[in-house]
């Protein structure tokens, strides 16, 4: 049914929806379809002036003729979660990317020409379904409790930021101390922003990996570790917390019904997303194939 009144027959529907489809997912947990909640990220995204992104990465040969360099980073925290740069945007924006009434998320965009004055990336953490059952309203159903985690961070963030996009600086995020201006760069963003202490927004457990993870990274590249690097939260949508189960031929409970992609829990990205999708029409050709 399409917009709650237009019904399509079909034999076959391929399911692709974003990671943020939750009107959807919350509909379809009444259906038929196994459901089941998975593990994703989440944390914050942080800011450091591109020059010394450019000059970690390339050293004296960094300039135009390069263009702003790119960072990937993982690592592991002493409680053995994966701590790692997700999505880095070179010469971005941190962006506002809310999409519920009284709750705050974002992300990172690059314009084209990859020229503002800021490299950001997502830093994130991981987190399983035991971690966050706790977090969900009692009667929550199973496979909505990664929903009703983020939900959580989303409504914290909105609240503690006064409606603006929370932010911290990382020297400041680690003593606790609500920051009372930039240091010696300020944040690319673009919305409303607001000095809020992050430790009131995450839980603990992701507080402490996080800031390992960034000690560990200025190990990596020179400077990231700065105390003026800006963090801002909350990064809840890395991944979709939901899985749709489907078989070895990619067919859900339903037949017929092919999840697929970020949302149905089977990507975490543009192109692994891509890939799903290849497979998915992959099965329905084999499906629908005449033999030889």
């Amino acid at each position: 049914t399409v917009n709650g009144r237009e019904k399509i027959p079909c034999e076959v529907c391929i399911f692709a929806p974003g990671h943020s489809a939750r009107d959807t997912f919350e509909m379809l947990s009444g259906k038929e379809l196994i459901m089941q909640p998975k593990a994703f990220a989440f944390g914050v995204r942080i800011e450091h002036p591109q020059s010394m992104i450019d000059m970690s990465q390339y050293g004296r040969l960094s300039g135009e003729e390069l263009g702003p360099a790119a960072y990937k980073l993982t690592g592991k925290a002493s409680d053995g979660r994966g701590v790692y740069s997700f999505c880095m945007c070179p010469g971005g924006y941190v962006v506002n990317a809310s999409s519920e009434e009284g709750r705050l998320a974002v992300n990172g965009m690059s314009y084209s020409g990859r020229d503002s004055a800021n490299a950001n990336s997502a830093l994130i953490v991981t987190v399983s379904p035991e971690d966050y059952v706790g977090y969900a309203p009692q009667g929550t159903k199973e496979s909505l409790t990664g929903i009703e985690f983020q939900r959580n961070l989303e409504r914290a963030a909105f609240e503690k930021g006064r409606g603006r996009i929370p932010q911290q600086l990382y020297g400041d995020f680690m003593t606790g101390t609500v920051s009372s201006s930039y240091g010696e760069f300020a944040s690319c963003t673009k919305g409303e922003t607001s000095f809020a202490d992050l430790n009131e927004i995450l839980p603990e457990f992701a507080c402490r990996d996080i800031g390992e993870g960034i000690r560990s990274f200025g190990r990596k590249i020179r400077g990231f570790d700065r105390a003026d690097a800006i963090l801002s939260g909350v990064e809840s949508r890395s991944s979709s917390p939901v899985r749709i189960v489907r078989d070895e031929n990619c067919v859900s409970s339903i037949d017929g019904f092919y999840p697929c992609g970020e949302g149905a829990g089977y990507a975490g990205g543009i192109v692994s997303a891509a890939m799903d999708g290849l497979r998915c029409a992959e099965a329905i050709i084999k499906r629908y194939r005449k033999l030889d």
